[in-house]
């Protein structure tokens, strides 16, 4: 990244979009760090790509503002034109020119004297693509055109770069990669960059903060192992990732509660719930529970169950196993390295603490 170029935060307040009767946003706040690359997280239809298009000013907020920097990009008497936002955008596909080659499509935002000399090389350089300036959409790879849109949208020397799925079509392989490798990038740069995309694994992996876009607004903005690990509600527990959730009773004295009775025996609550005892909601992470089979000598509080279903994936194996004695029917089972074990048998659970607790209506 140049010297002269200012690392930006880009900060919402307040913002509302509807289109006609239907509210899409419905009052996001959120602010985006300096250097950071934040990914918005969301299911289909949930306005993550409104938000960005409120962000790079292709759409205007009913009310609400957007700052980028010390400039008030959007708000009641205040609103700039994507071209003047010094915003770079990637789009699902790239959307490159087919009949201009890849220097030609980095180059095209840049006025004319800048596109010919060093920095076009330096620009596919550092996106890995050095040497394939003179090369045509089609004779490249869904990943490499990818970068060539990476290198476009970094071309304006941004103040922020937004990124719209930009994996999607990618196949599940190429896709772990290549996010990798932009990751490294936007980290090398220091661009401040916003991601969205409806899927996990991606938002966990490449993300400084996480997010999570939940009927208009903001459900929790979090570092990925915060998000994950402590998640505001039941309800985003089950959105990210994998979640066991469980009927369960919170102990302790007058005060708040240390620990909790569950279908496992008692577990240790997470440290600072300040809850008063009573009847909670306990999520158990699959990686949570240990699970052998019902002829292994029994260790500890085992709930004994028979496997639905196992899912193997090699370095893991995923199993879903109906416990027997249990209000919760079945529950999900992560185990590193194996084992298989085939529908139907008999198998013993375990879990282990500490675990997240909220209280159950």
């Amino acid at each position: 990244m140049r010297d002269d170029v200012p690392v930006t935060e880009l900060a919402v307040q307040g913002v509302y979009k509807a289109f006609g009767r239907h509210p899409v946003l419905t009052g996001v706040d959120l602010t985006i760090p300096a250097g950071s690359l934040t990914a918005i997280l969301g299911p289909s239809g949930s306005g993550k790509t409104t938000l960005l298009r409120v962000l790079a000013g292709f759409e205007r907020p009913d009310a609400g503002t957007v700052r980028i920097g010390d400039q008030l990009a959007d708000g009641p008497d205040a609103h700039v034109p994507p071209e003047r936002r010094r915003i770079g955008y990637v789009p699902q596909e790239g959307s490159l020119f087919p009949h201009l080659s890849v220097a030609a499509n980095v180059g095209f935002g840049l006025p004319a004297g800048q596109r010919r000399g060093p920095r076009i090389g330096e620009l596919l350089e550092s996106v890995g693509l050095a040497g394939l300036g003179k090369r045509y959409p089609h004779q490249l790879s869904g990943g490499q055109q990818q970068r060539v849109a990476l290198a476009r949208a970094l071309a304006i020397e941004p103040a922020v770069v937004l990124l719209d799925e930009p994996f999607a079509a990618l196949d599940a392989h190429l896709r772990a990669s290549v996010r990798a490798d932009v990751a490294q990038i936007f980290r090398v740069r220091g661009t401040t960059a916003i991601l969205v995309t409806h899927d996990q694994d991606e938002a966990l992996s490449m993300a400084d903060r996480v997010a999570v876009l939940r009927d208009g607004q903001i459900a929790q903005y979090a570092a990925p192992q915060d998000l994950y690990i402590s998640p505001a509600d039941p309800q985003l527990a089950g959105f990210i990732g994998d979640a066991n959730l469980l009927d369960g009773q919170l102990l302790g004295g007058a005060g708040a509660g240390t620990a909790v009775r569950t279908v496992f025996g008692e577990l240790a609550l997470t440290a600072g719930s300040g809850m008063a005892p009573g009847p909670v909601t306990v999520l158990v992470r699959p990686e949570q529970l240990a699970v052998r089979t019902a002829e292994e000598a029994p260790d500890g509080d085992n709930v004994s169950g028979q496997v639905v279903a196992c899912h193997y994936y090699g370095h893991d194996a995923v199993l879903r196993v109906r416990l027997t004695e249990a209000p919760a029917p079945e529950i999900i089972v992560r185990t590193a390295g194996g084992p298989q074990l085939p529908a139907g048998t008999a198998v013993l659970v375990r879990a282990t603490g500490p675990v997240l607790a909220w209280p159950r209506s």
